[in-house]
């Protein structure tokens, strides 16, 4: 686990995204500069794929640009979309692992191991 403020969930961005200058990630660790975006295809499988897959990447692109970056646990088959996305099937103490191994690629493991618990 790694120690966060996780009061914060938005991120400003310099254009906007669907008339707003804010994001909204599932999940941001704003030391790390990190957002977690959960994908499945949805009830009906409609969910990250077509015109809101082009959403996501638009999205990643514009949290790219004002220097964060995006980890995507993608589920239920989706193929990766990002530099870093990870194959979600489910949460698992080792799966969380998986995640802070990531966070380790992105930013240092030296960075990072400052924020675990």
């Amino acid at each position: 686990m790694l120690d966060q403020n996780l009061e914060f969930n938005a991120v400003r961005v310099a254009q906007p995204f669907h008339d707003r200058l804010h994001v909204w990630p599932d999940v941001i660790l704003p030391d790390l500069r990190i957002a977690l975006e959960w994908d499945t295809t949805g009830r009906i499988g409609d969910e990250h794929v077509g015109h809101r897959e082009r959403s996501d990447r638009l999205k990643d692109r514009l949290l790219r640009r004002v220097g964060w970056e995006v980890v995507r646990l993608r589920g239920e088959g989706l193929r990766p979309i990002g530099p870093y996305d990870l194959d979600a099937r489910g949460v698992s103490g080792a799966f969380v692992e998986r995640i802070v191994d990531r966070c380790c690629e992105i930013r240092g493991e030296l960075f990072v191991t400052a924020y675990r618990r």
